[in-house]
């Protein structure tokens, strides 16, 4: 069992990670970097023809924006994901597994290849998975955090693995996630008395729900809107018990033509039409946004940063290099690799 990195080492985006199994070979995500001119990750022909599964972590474009590129490119195996990953992405696809198919108590089998798989806490949906091929075994994090107030976190402990690919998306940045949610609670109340109307482009699965958490329990009196898919996003997180938490989480109060505190847009970059036409009218009204995440190159949410028209404050949703280390010290791992930043492409040094 080899492993080639195919994106996601040395730089923000494409994840993708290509094992070399034999017969069984596999990749994990396959991921396309966003404001990019060279956007697909690093295979030749050769080598996606030889891919028979690929096992996604979660759905976010950066684990699996370069699908119908791979497919293009000659691969016709098996798409291995969660019921939840798998229903969240936004183009068709052939030949899909849902690992809840495959596995029995987070055990799975696929030809010649063994594996276990856990929550991350990054999204609903979202996994890490644990490999085991002639006498190896590799281990990928996926995005990974054990701070959420939402999504439910299956914590890395005590495993051992000839190789582990490890979130480390924040790099050296060692600000805890406490600070930050300090930072951001007392940014917001600053903002609002500056603007009134605050509006939050988030990513359709992911962090806008554990914001929706954190603002509403701290200023309980804003009045919280959502576009439609967050309201259905709420809904979900209220009725299901194994990718979410079973915490309380604020009501929203949407309705066409209300006057909102603060409003969630499920449209992190802001590319669509239907969200440049509702953050104009914001902007117009003396409204300002608050970027959480990744601000892509050319995007509307790196427009309006660059004109002083959105803050951006980080929402931690990954990893940084402390709490890396710290999740490394808790595991037997030969060799670890950081990914998600560009900060680092070689092993830390506890």
């Amino acid at each position: 069992m080899e492993l080639k990195i195919a994106g996601g080492v040395g730089e923000h985006g494409r994840n993708c990670f290509y094992v070399d199994a034999g017969e069984d070979t596999f990749l994990v995500d396959c991921g396309k970097m966003g404001g990019s001119d060279n956007p697909f990750p690093k295979l030749e022909r050769s080598d996606i023809r030889r891919v028979k599964y690929v096992f996604l972590t979660h759905s976010h474009a950066d684990h699996t924006g370069a699908l119908p590129w791979l497919f293009k490119n000659g691969f016709d195996g098996t798409i291995i994901a969660s019921s939840q990953t798998l229903e969240q992405l936004t183009f068709p696809l052939n030949n899909t597994v849902p690992l809840e198919n495959i596995c029995t108590d987070n055990h799975g089998k696929n030809g010649g290849i063994t594996f276990e798989y856990g929550r991350a806490g990054h999204c609903a949906g979202s996994v890490w998975y644990h490999f085991f091929v002639d006498n190896k075994s590799i281990l990928f994090s996926g995005d990974y955090t054990e701070n959420s107030a939402v999504y439910q976190c299956d914590k890395i402990r005590e495993r051992k693995a000839d190789i582990a690919v490890i979130d480390c998306a924040y790099g050296n940045d060692e600000t805890g996630f406490e600070e930050h949610c300090a930072e951001i609670l007392s940014s917001v109340r600053r903002l609002r008395e500056q603007f009134g109307t605050l509006f939050f482009p988030v990513p359709k699965y992911g962090r806008g729900l554990d914001l929706l958490k954190l603002l509403s329990e701290n200023y309980p009196d804003a009045v919280y809107c959502g576009d439609e898919h967050f309201a259905a996003q709420l809904l979900c997180a209220r009725n299901d018990r194994y990718w979410y938490k079973n915490v309380t989480i604020s009501a929203l109060d949407y309705k066409n033509g209300q006057q909102c505190d603060i409003l969630f847009i499920s449209d992190p970059q802001l590319r669509s039409e239907k969200s440049h036409a509702l953050v104009q009218e914001i902007i117009s009204s003396g409204g300002h946004g608050v970027m959480t995440g990744t601000v892509e190159n050319g995007s509307f949410s790196e427009k309006l940063i660059g004109a002083g028209i959105m803050d951006f404050l980080r929402y931690p949703v990954h990893q940084n290099v402390k709490e890396y280390k710290a999740l490394v010290d808790k595991n037997d791992f030969r060799k670890t690799i950081p990914y998600h930043t560009a900060e680092f492409s070689d092993p830390i040094s506890s």
